[in-house]
């Protein structure tokens, strides 16, 4: 959300400039905030160019391809469209924005799963896989303190997408060379009322081996609590995805997102 305000206090600090120039101004803001993008355009659609000393432009858009939001993530394709924005300019030199009416965005992003892995492979990702406290038996009594080595997500035709990794226990005096483990998930991925992406229909296998359906479950329903979009809305930010789709290799999402106020400013 920083990054967005920043992009409306760019465009509309500078409204005196013809509109090929706030275009080429908004994207170089934008260049200047991600790590690299092999493209990235903005299009301000702003007329009559007056308006926006006003504080209103008809619509913004971005297009990325192949966009590095960090040295290890790359995103294949993002599309964003605004409706209709207002802020008051008033306020607009003291560094905030007030808008007068709720912001509304409709975005696509395409995100391939070798780019996943290639980021879960980073240095920094692979830190927070570290002394992992796991119960496998879903009993909540003895977990184990594991690493989760070699992760992988791979995306499968039918909404399905699966996880694999090796788990590999931490020594302990009991066993001192523990073997590790691997665990592959294959789920399908569903969205709920917009507001809710959801695991369904688990199946978890350990060395090849599938787990107990009710161990299954219990995993499931740990992970879609964390899948809850209604999360955002103590931020001030509705948002709702539209469209999840998987084909083999890729994920593409589609979904709108309205807010009322821009926080962390």
């Amino acid at each position: 959300m920083e990054l967005f305000a920043g992009l409306l206090t760019t465009v509309l600090g500078i409204a005196g400039a013809p509109g090929i120039a706030i275009d080429k101004i908004a994207t170089d803001f934008l260049r200047g905030q991600i790590v690299r993008a092999d493209v990235l355009e903005v299009r301000v659609d702003n007329a009559p160019n007056y308006q926006i000393l006003l504080g209103n432009v008809d619509r913004i858009r971005v297009a990325g391809r192949g966009v590095y939001v960090l040295d290890f993530l790359r995103i294949d394709q993002v599309d964003l469209e605004t409706d209709p924005i207002s802020i008051d300019p008033n306020v607009l030199q003291s560094g905030k924005i007030v808008l007068r009416r709720p912001l509304q965005a409709a975005v696509r992003v395409v995100l391939r799963s070798e780019d996943i892995n290639t980021a879960l492979r980073s240095p920094t990702i692979q830190s927070s896989f570290k002394s992992l406290s796991i119960d496998i038996t879903g009993t909540n009594r003895n977990p184990e303190i594991i690493d989760l080595i070699n992760p992988e997500v791979t995306f499968l035709e039918g909404d399905r997408i699966r996880l694999a990794a090796t788990l590999q226990s931490q020594p302990k005096p009991t066993q001192p060379k523990p073997s590790p483990l691997n665990v592959s998930v294959n789920a399908e991925l569903k969205t709920i009322g917009g507001t809710k992406l959801q695991i369904v229909n688990p199946r978890i296998e350990l060395e090849g081996t599938p787990v107990p359906e009710k161990i299954a479950q219990a995993f499931a329903q740990g992970l879609n609590k964390v899948l809850d979009l209604r999360q955002l809305e103590s931020k001030g930010i509705t948002a709702r995805v539209l469209k999840l789709e998987f084909t083999e290799g890729k994920m593409q999402v589609i979904g709108f997102a309205k807010m009322d106020t821009i926080p962390n400013q």
